[in-house]
């Protein structure tokens, strides 16, 4: 158990910060494969803007090290993201929902802090902690591993992600 950073919200945290940085290159090189083709040049102006506000923005972002940052072209995707090392991307749908500088600043800055917080390590951590749970109640109280199915599906996955989205906002 840690507790995170800024909030100080107690945690369960069992993989390591290298261990996080492999899933932030696996993931990088996963969306630069599927969006190769989409990624704006550094001339366009709304990948002008996204380093405008990441300018404001990065001094006291609590991101330690290189950001690299693209922007996406993909008027339907209304989505930006920060994965591990720094690397932020964001999708052309969800700038005009912005308005301006401001509200991609505030969209940016929620999507940096779940960076800042490690929320990739903390979810990484949980399947051990869960197995561990659920192995121990299937042992004790439900050997048909029924309990363990509905608890993965409603104690873990469905409210955890939007527990983080709700503690960011």
């Amino acid at each position: 158990m840690e507790r995170a950073p800024v909030t100080g919200r107690w945690r369960f945290v069992c993989v390591s910060e290298e261990y996080e940085a492999e899933l932030g290159r696996t993931s990088y090189q996963h969306v630069m494969q599927d969006y190769h083709d989409q990624i704006l040049r550094p001339d366009d102006p709304r990948h002008k803007m996204v380093g405008r506000v990441l300018e404001r923005l990065l001094p006291n972002s609590g991101l330690k090290g290189d950001v690299e940052f693209h922007v996406i072209d993909d008027d339907d995707e209304l989505n930006a993201f920060v994965i591990p090392g720094n690397k932020i991307f964001v999708f052309s749908g969800i700038m005009p929902i912005c308005n301006n500088e401001d509200g991609l600043a505030s969209i940016l800055g929620h999507e940096i802090a779940h960076n800042v917080a490690h929320h990739a390590q903390e979810n990484a951590s949980l399947p051990y902690l869960m197995t561990l749970i659920l192995g121990l109640a299937t042992f004790f109280i439900d050997n048909s591993a029924q309990l363990t199915q509905i608890v993965l599906s409603y104690g873990l996955e469905l409210p955890n992600s939007r527990a983080q989205e709700v503690r960011q906002s």
